[in-house]
């Protein structure tokens, strides 16, 4: 069985976690809980079963950690994981504290990245520096090690019930990364063809009946979309002209999957916003060109949002 644990919720990917830590360390394994600082952990004390082996095991207070991304592709090399102000760097006062309490003997992390030996020992080595707890009390996991569990229990991923109703649903970015590439390269000649009068935008919704309509609030609408607006009349000169009729279909095509995935996402729970920044965030973490183009992508998902190719219905 292969897991795309990219794809998992986090809360999945703790799930999964803690059932594969049942198998190495035993059932007396506490899922995770949020601490008084917001960090999350697991934790096992005793004698475990098979880490690092059956013949020596661990005996002691086990700590245990998962950092899942929904990147592709990460390592844990990366700035964002070891670097200063990165995910690892947050967590090394907690441990600090831990050890220092004598409520930390062991360390584990797990993390949906890519590890090499060499990356390993200098991942250890940093925690240990940092918190004083030796590098050969820390193990680490990453994907490939993630695939080996899986293959060798089963019966954990089975208990983790991975139903994929319950994770995020999983976007496409191709087709608009084709049209936001093309937009980028247009940059110069969008400016030209704004100059001189533009024809006025279809009549649909106002922003303010829209807003109304969504329960977006007006604090994200004048922050985040209405600086973003002043760009729509350079989209609309895009799609409107007549050399672009294939970036025409990718955008439609984009926008009734976005908009899928939006009414899957929405209940009433939930602000309209936020399902527009997990979907913005989930477009960037599916394709670099998005990436690289933040201010373009935003723009054109607001300007799906106003003129009413997302969020049909309420419009």
């Amino acid at each position: 069985m292969n897991i795309s644990y990219h794809n998992l919720s986090d809360t999945q990917f703790e799930e999964l976690v803690i059932e594969f830590c049942v198998e190495l360390l035993g059932d007396g394994v506490q899922g995770f809980v949020t601490g008084k600082d917001g960090g999350r952990d697991a934790r096992f004390s005793g004698k475990a079963q098979r880490i690092p082996s059956t013949s020596h095991p661990w005996s002691g207070t086990i700590i245990i950690q998962a950092k899942h991304t929904e990147l592709l592709n990460k390592k844990f090399s990366e700035a964002d994981f070891l670097g200063a102000d990165s995910i690892l760097f947050g967590e090394f006062p907690r441990i600090k504290k831990l050890v220092a309490a004598g409520e930390l003997d062991y360390y584990i992390l797990f993390a949906n990245r890519r590890l090499t030996g060499v990356t390993d020992e200098t991942v250890r080595k940093a925690i240990e520096a940092a918190t004083g707890l030796v590098h050969s009390r820390i193990r680490l996991y990453d994907s490939s090690e993630l695939d080996r569990l899986t293959k060798r229990f089963p019966k954990a991923v089975d208990r983790a019930d991975l139903n994929p109703a319950r994770a995020p649903a999983d976007i496409d970015p191709e087709d608009l990364a084709e049209v936001i590439m093309k937009l980028a390269e247009y940059k110069v000649q969008l400016d030209e063809l704004m100059e001189g009068d533009t024809p006025p935008p279809e009549k649909r919704i106002t922003p303010a009946e829209k807003n109304e309509a969504t329960g977006l609030r007006a604090e994200y609408f004048n922050s985040q979309i209405r600086p973003k607006m002043v760009d729509f009349g350079s989209i609309d000169k895009f799609l409107g002209h007549p050399d672009n009729q294939p970036y025409v279909s990718l955008y439609e095509d984009t926008a009734e999957e976005l908009e899928a995935k939006l009414v899957a996402w929405g209940n009433s729970g939930v602000v309209y916003e936020k399902l527009l920044e997990d979907l913005i965030c989930r477009l960037f973490a599916r394709d670099i060109d998005l990436r690289k183009n933040r201010r373009l992508t935003r723009t054109v998902v607001f300007y799906m949002y106003c003129r009413c190719d997302i969020a049909k219905d309420i419009g």
